[in-house]
């Protein structure tokens, strides 16, 4: 049965040993012992419950991925790279603020402001170049650079949950602050955080999915914006991970992080920007084109994935 061997494969990739050999291996020899007893009407049935079985499987020996830990050494070369990165680009996006600032009292008010949002903006993408430190290390088990990539994906994604939807609203704020020179200013949508806006009022309103929605559109767009980068380093992990997995053959297949992590920035904004503009000539909500990016990196990431396993399926592996 071919779905043993890959539920099996998927198992020893993402468990260890001791797991697979606990769990796995007699729940896949069950499987297709009672798969080839069964008759040719009741196979097809056999088929789902050892699939849902198996599911059951992953499910529960789940929390062993928790307990699996990494050599400090890859963990630390995580961290180093995710941090060289997020602080080169802070420096860059916050240039302009700095170099502009209305008066040298206030700069170090406005930087300080800064930092959430550009911090915001530069994790996601720092994901690129965490994959492939935890990848560098050939020697490293399948299994122990899985759980750390998942359990990144969990820290990255709870990050920008908490960051994207209260803190960055707090330097939001700050900044109006310090722009109009101690004047606090009244609280906009982007200044609201996640749970101020889900409890909107006039989000509860019908009838406004356009961008001339007034309140409630503007609400829906940015809570789109924040959902969007709150899944957008897991989506950026799963797509350098299965870049990765393509065997190389070239310098530039896959491409090096250095130069991979700006092209993907630049076709995020190009996304991000086309989207937006295609909502509002399709007379739809703005939310919808939000989502752009991540439909065009999900669409890379089954292409990439595809074309990876194309050699095996035609030599029939």
């Amino acid at each position: 049965m071919a779905i043993t061997t890959r539920a099996l494969a998927f198992a020893s990739r993402w468990f260890d040993e001791a797991t697979v050999a606990r769990v796995f291996e007699p729940l896949i020899a069950d499987w297709q012992r009672e798969w080839q007893d069964a008759s040719p009407g009741r196979r097809a049935r056999v088929s789902i419950r050892g699939l849902a079985a198996f599911i059951c499987a992953v499910i529960v020996s789940s929390p062993s991925l928790l307990r699996t830990d990494a050599p400090s050494s890859v963990t630390n070369r995580v961290a180093v790279r995710m941090a060289r990165f997020i602080a080169l680009a802070s420096i860059l996006l916050m240039s302009p603020y700095l170099a502009s600032a209305p008066e040298s009292g206030w700069r170090a008010i406005i930087l300080f402001s800064l930092v959430p949002s550009v911090i915001t903006v530069a994790f996601p993408f720092s994901m690129i170049g965490a994959v492939d430190a935890i990848r560098r290390d050939d020697t490293l088990p399948s299994h122990v650079e899985r759980a750390l990539a998942a359990k990144l994906g969990v820290i990255a994604l709870l990050f920008m949950i908490v960051f994207g939807g209260f803190v960055v609203q707090a330097g939001n704020q700050m900044f109006r602050a310090a722009v109009t020179r101690g004047t606090p200013p009244v609280r906009g949508v982007r200044e609201l955080t996640t749970i101020e806006l889900m409890r909107d009022p006039s989000i509860a309103h019908a009838g406004e999915t356009t961008n001339a929605g007034g309140r409630a559109a503007v609400i829906r767009r940015e809570l789109s914006k924040r959902a969007h980068l709150a899944i957008l380093p897991v989506m950026l992990l799963w797509l350098r991970w299965g870049m990765l997995d393509r065997p190389r053959r070239r310098w530039y297949s896959p491409l090096p992080s250095w130069l991979m992590t700006p092209l993907v920035i630049a076709m995020f904004f190009l996304l991000n920007f086309i989207g937006i503009n295609f909502a509002r000539s399709a007379a739809v909500s703005a939310a919808v084109g939000v989502w752009l990016p991540a439909l065009g990196f999900l669409a890379i990431g089954l292409i990439t994935r595809w074309w990876s396993r194309a050699p095996l399926i035609e030599q029939g592996c």
